[in-house]
């Protein structure tokens, strides 16, 4: 692709789909191509308006090194948030510039758009007790607090990791946060499992801010050890969610996205915390994808169960307060994806009227090919599978009267477009 050819393909999108938010085209395109800070946006981001530091709780493998603090979410002008890859290495990615009053998307030379950033939370710069700075703890996009409660995944062990997957591939940045205040508590070792007084303080302060957060989600490395499959797992989680939920009184606005339990496991994270809202997601559809991109789950539970443990799941948390999503562009990888974008997208709307008739939220994430990763860096399809792509799945939930409350525009992270469409409901 040239250079010149974003803005006209922007452009020509825009008009061809007039019904679709030309913003949340501008966001698909720019996750798509990728974007790249300049040194004039990064000296303007390096104050306490802007800065998230350098302790982002992540845990890939920069392709580029960057040593500046950096920004938070992107804010486009509808506000829709965007969260791209500030280290990853693009190929002709668009570049973000400031012009001494704005930021300002760029393709090349040419101006795009206006942009900005999600302001800096106040509780940043503090520590906890145990003296770990609360920005290690939990991302924080816009209105939505991340926190990661496992920094490993056990299926690298096996190296039956997810083919597409980069997480867990280096050991900086917060770890040192982490390992510094365990060895004073005299522990040895690299830190894996999230602190639970540590998250319980954070999210107290975190709290103290009006319209920082309207809902905290669970995540991590998969752990498949325990006396059933997950049961780790499980107590992590359970252990977390309610250092999480002492700040709250009942039920609280969460998820947790996490391995499909079983049953009895599912129940007692429902039980015994304030949990809202579980997102098995998985992954791609079609078992033979399924089995090759994803060894790991394809064997911890496997693909037929997995899907069954997800419909399970809607008789505890209820209707439409179960999720799952793909990895959109994934089911196109070579060599063994789909041939063409027809046949892809016939296949994630497939599973999206499969879902919705069972009462679970079927959503896409963006893939985002990563050197680091199995399958390494590969093209993805064209801006329109991405456009059509998210309408369908729109489209149908909304045919089942699904929405994806948990995953909206104000508490997806930036990682969704079919979601935000229901913004104009």
């Amino acid at each position: 692709m040239t250079v010149a050819t974003k803005k006209a393909e922007l452009e020509n999108s825009i008009a061809k789909y007039p019904d679709f938010s030309p913003f949340a085209i501008l966001k698909l395109s720019l996750e798509l191509y990728g974007v790249r800070l300049t040194q004039r946006t990064l000296d303007a981001v390096q104050n306490k308006k802007y800065s998230f530091g350098t302790l982002l709780p992540t845990f890939v493998k920069p392709e580029v090194e960057i040593d500046r603090e950096l920004p938070g979410q992107f804010l486009l002008r509808d506000a829709t948030t965007l969260s791209p890859s500030l280290e990853r290495d693009y190929d002709d990615p668009y570049i973000i510039d400031w012009d001494g009053e704005n930021f300002v998307i760029r393709d090349s030379e040419e101006f795009v758009d206006t942009v900005d950033f999600v302001p800096r939370p106040k509780y940043f710069g503090k520590k906890t007790s145990r003296g770990v700075p609360m920005e290690a703890i939990a991302l924080v996009r816009a209105q939505r607090m991340v926190i990661h409660t496992y920094t490993h995944c056990d299926f690298w062990n096996s190296k039956s990791q997810c083919r597409y997957c980069a997480y867990f591939t280096d050991a900086k940045d917060s770890r040192q946060a982490f390992a510094e205040a365990e060895l004073k508590e005299g522990k040895v070792g690299k830190r894996k499992e999230a602190n639970i007084d540590d998250i319980y303080e954070m999210v107290r302060e975190a709290l103290k801010e009006p319209g920082l957060l309207s809902t905290i989600t669970l995540t991590g490395g998969t752990q498949y050890s325990g006396e059933e499959v997950f049961d780790d797992d499980v107590n992590r989680y359970i252990r977390i969610l309610k250092a999480v939920g002492r700040n709250f009184k009942g039920r609280f606005p969460s998820q947790v996205i996490a391995p499909a339990y079983s049953k009895k496991q599912v129940k007692r994270l429902y039980d015994e915390t304030g949990l809202t809202s579980y997102a098995p997601n998985i992954e791609v559809w079609g078992e033979e994808l399924f089995n090759w991109l994803c060894p790991g789950k394809s064997k911890w539970p496997g693909y037929r169960e997995w899907i069954k443990r997800t419909i399970d799941a809607v008789e505890i948390f209820g209707k439409g307060n179960v999720y799952t999503q793909t990895v959109s562009g994934v089911e196109l990888a070579k060599p063994y994806g789909f041939k063409s974008i027809d046949e892809a997208l016939e296949s994630n709307f497939e599973a999206c009227e499969f879902y919705s008739k069972n009462g679970v939220v079927f959503l896409s994430t963006f893939w985002s090919p990563h050197k680091y990763s199995v399958l390494g860096k590969q093209p993805l399809p064209p801006l329109e599978f991405y456009i059509r792509l998210a309408d369908g799945l729109y489209r149908i939930r909304k045919e089942y009267g699904l929405h994806a409350n948990q995953r909206d525009y104000k508490h997806s992270g930036g990682n969704h477009v079919d979601s935000e469409l229901e913004r104009a409901d």
